[in-house]
């Protein structure tokens, strides 16, 4: 123990009077100063018996220089200067929380001063989240609460609402602290909610559906944190509101890409968030904000059902089911309507994001709510046939669509499939087929003919021949693609939970696809016309799970 102390000391000594000793020696040494933080235990020996009173004299006294050394880092005149400090502090508190403790206030206070001030967006991004692990612990310590949190908080809430109002570059990190600062201190928190409710809807209006999506899912895990809160409005009260109005704002927009006039009645009754901006009168741009909105809004209605509430809150499953079947149907009801609005033309360019729109809301309903949904799994099989029209749906639908299925299937088994048409059983089993076997076969038959000519001509006509037909077979290779996957995954468990839903001729179809890709795996080389790629691997270790499934699974 003694040589540790004495290695720990010696090395805080080594990095605080020479390598942090100055700001250029700062800017090029910080990063071995925080990799040698990070691999050797230096400020584990605090207060650890077993030394001689000189030593752990020594080693106080370097590690109180260490913390004066970044302690005017974190206010230093440069931004390399701070952002050094920030690091330096943020590995310090996480190494040692008995140093965090002893200087918690001081720290806290620098960062809330430098979020007040001008600076780079990266300090102030690491200095947002060194204030996320200060709370974190902070919340944990009931000394700390009183002497930080209640004093430091409602502070540190108003200068992160000030920033994320004034970047775009500081607004994610922004929402992941208010989010957090919302559910660890509700009480602290109620004299910002207003302010941080009109953020978050600004951002929710549509605009930032498309340009930063991860944006877009932050403004929504933030505003769904705010029931937690309660204050005037309870915990249910605030939930259920939320909800309500995030139901009835999709529903406007449904209207809008519908061209549907809403009567007075309707509008009386749906409840709509407050603060959304009108659509522009021109179609071309408003149909294509509606469906933004859509989709930030089901963000807003997945956060909502996914975070738990500490409280026993009404939901309103029909009407959640409900929005979630006519997002299905609207490309299809464009697609049978006989009219001929120009506004009807953008709506198969769009039908791609509704439908898995109405996808989320699906799974996380059965996620969230369990055997709740049973009286509404024929709704839910209805609004997945709806997607699975087969002229309107798009790649990226169908793997969404399968694992939906899979997710039904092994979570309701037979209560879930006795609902669901036989032909989209059908569809993902033919679907289970590798699109470009066809290609493979011809482009094989082709080489061959092609070799085969050669040989009644000679010399330099054949080598070219010959160099043609290796090209060829290059190119024969097993296409896997994502909707093959999905779909193999929704068979695996439709044949693990319901094996006797699918009839002999269907089980004698999966077995001969799966049978038949497994063989071409295994025929396949660098010399034979039929190859697989190395990235193929999961597509191989579903095959035989799919195959195993049907071994096991009584057959009807």
């Amino acid at each position: 123990m003694e040589s540790n102390v004495v290695r720990a000391e010696r090395t805080l000594s080594l990095l605080t009077n020479t390598y942090l000793a100055s700001t250029d020696s700062v800017k090029a040494n910080v990063v071995l100063v925080v990799d040698t933080v990070l691999s050797q235990n230096l400020f584990g020996y605090i207060g650890v018996a077993g030394t001689t009173a000189e030593t752990a004299k020594r080693y106080e006294s370097a590690v109180h220089k260490w913390i004066a050394r970044i302690g005017s880092l974190l206010v230093g005149k440069s931004s390399e200067s701070r952002m050094a400090g920030i690091l330096l502090v943020k590995h310090t508190t996480l190494q040692s929380p008995p140093i965090f403790v002893e200087n918690a206030s001081k720290w806290t206070t620098s960062l809330l001063n430098m979020l007040g001030k001008a600076d780079v967006a990266a300090v102030h991004v690491a200095t947002l989240q060194l204030l996320l692990v200060f709370m974190d612990i902070v919340r944990e310590v009931p000394e700390l609460y009183r002497e930080i949190a209640s004093a430091q908080v409602p502070r540190m809430n108003q200068a992160v609402l000030a920033l994320g109002d004034k970047s775009s570059e500081l607004v994610d990190s922004a929402l992941e602290l208010l989010m957090y600062s919302a559910s660890w201190f509700p009480t602290l928190f109620r004299p910002s909610i207003d302010k941080t409710e009109t953020l978050c809807l600004r951002l929710l209006n549509g605009s930032m559906a498309r340009a930063s999506g991860a944006t877009c899912k932050g403004a929504a895990n933030c505003l769904a944190s705010l029931p937690l809160v309660g204050g005037k409005v309870t915990v249910e009260e605030r939930w259920f509101q939320y909800v309500q109005q995030t139901v009835g704002t999709i529903e406007a927009c449904i209207d809008h890409v519908m061209c549907a006039e809403t009567t007075a009645a309707n509008a009386e009754a749906r409840q709509a968030m407050p603060g959304m901006p009108a659509f522009a009168d021109d179609f071309i741009v408003s149909i294509p904000q509606a469906v933004d909105r859509i989709t930030s809004m089901t963000e807003l209605l997945v956060a909502l059902l996914a975070r738990p509430v500490a409280a026993d809150v009404p939901i309103p499953v029909d009407g959640l089911v409900g929005v979630a079947s006519k997002l299905a149907l609207v490309p299809v009801r464009v697609a049978n309507s006989k009219s001929s609005r120009a506004e009807f033309g953008l709506v198969p360019l769009l039908a791609p994001q509704l439908q898995r729109a109405a996808i989320r809301i699906m799974a996380v309903l059965a996620i969230a709510l369990g055997d709740h949904m049973q009286p509404f799994l024929s709704a839910v099989a209805r609004a997945m046939t709806a997607v699975n029209a087969r002229h309107l749906v798009s790649a990226t639908t169908l793997v969404a669509l399968y694992s939906l299925m899979q997710l039904y299937v092994e979570r309701y088994g037979y209560g879930f499939v006795i609902c669901l048409p036989k032909e989209l059983i059908a569809s993902a089993i033919s679907d289970l087929n590798v699109q470009s076997k066809r290609q493979t076969s011809a482009t094989a038959g082709s080489a061959l003919s092609a070799s085969v000519s050669s040989k009644k001509r000679g010399g330099r006509s054949r080598a070219t021949e010959v160099a043609d037909s290796e090209g060829a077979s290059n190119m024969l290779q097993i296409q896997y693609t994502d909707v093959v996957y999905s779909a193999l995954n929704t068979v695996q468990a439709l044949l693990k939970h319901t094996p006797t839903v699918l009839s002999s001729s269907l089980r004698a179809q999966i077995d001969g696809q799966v049978l038949t890709l497994l063989m071409l795996d295994m025929v396949g080389g660098l010399s034979s016309p039929v190859v697989s790629r190395s990235s193929d691997a999961r597509y191989k270790v579903a095959l035989c799970q799919c195959l195993e499934a049907s071994i096991l699974s009584p057959d009807p």
